[in-house]
């Protein structure tokens, strides 16, 4: 395989298979070749160096790039995973399971801790194994409930698996995430049933959230809002994400209006008096909700996807520049 055409013919059939995803039978059928030729391809692009092989360990942290992070925010601790897998899911349950092994590692008995709901904190609370299986945690929501029928919106069952994991007592919130209107938010949070809740919410150790995106087509956006309300709140207040249903704007001011007034869930001054927070966040697209996230003050440790990271620190020297 000297000739011009042959490299170029194990270069398309390289990339078919190790861009592409395709099978080999499907190449086969794709190219007119047969399997056995495929293979033998694929072997001599190893062999000439056109592809090479790298495994890169999701447990490992890019250092050079989480210095890069926190030479912007030298109080938060950046854990960047070196992946390069394009696949939004893979990301996405990289980054929660490291998120879960840095929690497990961090907790010593006793801790409160509150807890989001989301895709990614379903990832979390799925992959958590505690060190000590007797951990005596206090685990709390920081929203009320939804009536959207996905698991990962199901804040009450989130807890519930999570105490369970880590030997402790989960509380539940029995109200809805969104209210009418601020008489009926009151009626709820001020009840007896969340006297608990609201005294956890004030000395939290630790709260686990991930960190929301407005725009575009990230699933985040109808999160909390409705795709109206989203581009009403990007265009009217400069809406870059949330935490855990509280909406900040690009220059990490948290937007307390009529919306804020109608969500049950953790204040605002909960969020950023917790010792710790671990926050989570996956997908280039969140770059200004990351930017935005860190400068509200909330986030401790900040946990990424390699391409997530990159784009977050490309946007933070644009706008330090």
């Amino acid at each position: 395989m000297s000739s011009r055409l042959d490299v170029q013919l194990i270069v398309k059939v390289a990339q078919m298979y190790h861009l592409d995803g395709l099978k080999q039978e499907e190449i086969s059928k794709e190219i007119g070749i047969s399997r056995s030729l495929i293979s033998m391809i694929l072997t001599e692009a190893k062999e000439r160096g056109i592809v090479e092989i790298s495994v890169r360990d999701p447990f490992l942290n890019d250092d050079e790039l989480s210095r890069a992070l926190a030479s912007h925010y030298p109080k938060v601790t950046f854990t960047v995973i070196p992946t390069s897998s394009r696949d939004p899911t893979v990301r996405r349950k990289l980054v929660a399971q490291r998120a879960a092994d840095i929690l497990a590692r961090s907790l010593h008995g006793g801790e409160v801790l509150g807890l989001a709901w989301g895709r990614t904190c379903l990832e979390l609370v799925n992959a958590f194994r505690p060190v000590d299986e007797k951990l005596n945690l206090s685990v709390v929501p920081l929203t009320g409930g939804s009536s959207q029928t996905a698991p990962y919106f199901q804040i009450n069952e989130l807890v519930r698996v999570l105490a369970e994991r880590g030997g402790g007592t989960p509380y539940f919130i029995h109200a809805p995430a969104l209210v009418a209107d601020r008489k009926e938010r009151d009626l709820y949070v001020n009840g007896s049933a969340m006297r608990p809740i609201r005294q956890r919410w004030k000395k939290m150790d630790v709260l686990v959230t991930s960190i929301g995106a407005l725009g575009g087509d990230h699933p985040d956006r109808e999160s909390y809002l409705g795709e109206n309300e989203a581009q009403r709140h990007v265009r009217e207040r400069d809406t870059a994400g949330d935490i855990s249903a509280r909406y900040f704007d690009h220059r990490g001011r948290f937007i307390q209006d009529d919306f804020y007034d109608r969500v049950v869930g953790v204040p605002v001054e909960d969020l950023r008096a917790a010792k710790s927070a671990v926050c989570m966040a996956s997908g280039v697209e969140k770059a200004d909700a990351i930017a935005g996230a860190l400068k509200t003050g909330v986030p401790k440790h900040l946990i990424m996807d390699e391409s997530t990271a990159r784009a977050a620190l490309e946007l933070m020297q644009v706008q330090k520049d």
